[in-house]
């Protein structure tokens, strides 16, 4: 069942971005952020950039300045994406550059060199959806990334909300 709905989110964002605007994939005007150098971080640095890169990307949401975090050799573990910081750009700056998608983060906790957050996403699918991401650090940059994505069904027999 959850397998199945994140296969329905993913086919409904293969729908929805081509209408997202002159950010989408086909018409991109946004340009990908330029790769960054690593560099030997604390755990303490490390949790200040974790901050500074969920303020620009979830609050301030702007996406090229946040993807300045992330490393050129990116590993993304979300079936949909490709490695590297180009694609993964390209898939989500239409997204989470749309004004009419609002995000509210729910929790987040970083713990070197892991850093994750719980949020909801409204305005994308009918229902609202629940995400969470995780993210490994290599020094000062973002290396990887796993995330988790539910929808609430309609009809869902378990009385317990998403969020």
């Amino acid at each position: 069942m959850h397998m199945r709905t994140s296969t329905t989110f993913f086919k409904a964002l293969t729908l929805i971005l081509p209408l997202l605007g002159p950010g989408s994939v086909f018409g991109k005007s946004t340009p990908p952020p330029v790769p960054c150098v690593i560099h030997a971080a604390t755990a303490v640095e490390q949790k200040l950039i974790f901050t500074t890169f969920v303020e620009e990307f979830y609050v301030t949401r702007d996406i090229p300045r946040a993807f300045s975090h992330i490393a050129a050799d990116y590993i993304q573990h979300n079936p949909v994406e490709l490695d590297g910081v180009t694609s993964s750009f390209d898939f989500l700056d239409p997204i989470f550059s749309n004004t009419s998608v609002t995000v509210q983060i729910l929790h987040r906790v970083f713990e070197a060199p892991y850093g994750w957050l719980h949020y909801r996403v409204d305005g994308l699918l009918d229902e609202p959806t629940a995400i969470l991401d995780l993210f490994r650090f290599n020094g000062t940059r973002v290396q990887e990334h796993w995330d988790v994505i539910q929808e609430r069904p309609v009809n869902a027999p378990n009385p317990h909300a998403l969020f």
